[in-house]
């Protein structure tokens, strides 16, 4: 019988860059370490939002016929007319086995203001659709300003980077926004993973490899050896993040 179920919170696959990897490479790394599931965002939505939204939809569908993947979607906002309204936009999250939200703001050259993307926040609040904080890694200040203004909504903080030395930013944020959740890849603190699960809850940390930049396993094996207890660990490693995203009323 298989130890725990891996639920990896953070993976990017495409880009107009053939060398990336897609959802034939993704599920053979996860074949390899033993991770079940994945939430998956597509590495070019930073440059073509739209685009890759729709490729990353394509992708799931014609690839990942066993549905081990959920995808991710960015929002932009409605003033241009970009995205549906919100009731539509996440009638098509649930039709194409999306079950995330992310945002590009500086990228994408907009205010992180209610009067910007108050709407699509807000119904992403109500329906508990999790989103995912990838473009504010190093953004402390920015972060929370967004987090002030949001409070409502379920957050995923999410990088490619280390989170090495993030602490003493991460800590206030999981003490003050019960729905703000701390995903672990490249979290390289000595015991970290056990204090933080000790003192804000297991329940608020969730497993992430940072794939394709990070390693499945390195995550895996600093979990394994926490020194958290076997539940605890398992929520961590995949029962979290299954509990949010069935929780998202799409």
């Amino acid at each position: 019988m298989k130890e725990l179920m891996f639920f990896d919170a953070n993976c990017r696959i495409g880009d107009c860059i053939e060398a990336y990897p897609g959802v034939t490479e993704l599920l053979a790394d996860m074949d390899y370490y033993g991770v079940d599931k994945a939430l998956v965002r597509h590495n070019g939505i930073a440059k073509l939002p739209l685009s890759s939204n729709r490729e990353i939809a394509e992708m799931l569908k014609q690839y990942d016929v066993q549905q081990r993947l959920t995808g991710v979607w960015t929002i932009l906002p409605d003033s241009c007319d970009e995205i549906p309204e919100p009731d539509e936009f996440f009638r098509q999250m649930k039709a194409n086995r999306i079950g995330a939200i992310t945002l590009s703001p500086f990228e994408h050259r907009y205010q992180l203001r209610r009067i910007v993307i108050g709407k699509i926040m807000d119904a992403a609040a109500e329906r508990r659709v999790p989103v995912l904080l990838d473009a504010f890694a190093g953004q402390w200040a920015q972060l929370y300003d967004f987090l002030e203004r949001f409070p409502e909504n379920t957050f995923i903080y999410t990088e490619l980077g280390g989170k090495w030395g993030s602490d003493r930013n991460i800590r206030p944020l999981l003490e003050t926004y019960e729905n703000f959740y701390f995903e672990i890849a490249r979290y390289w603190v000595p015991e970290g993973i056990r204090d933080l699960a000790e003192k804000y809850g297991a329940e608020r940390i969730l497993y992430g490899s940072a794939f394709p930049a990070g390693n499945q396993g390195n995550g895996m094996l600093q979990l394994k050896h926490s020194g958290l207890n076997d539940a605890d660990i398992a929520k961590i490693a995949g029962e979290n993040l299954e509990r949010i995203l069935k929780g998202a009323q799409l």
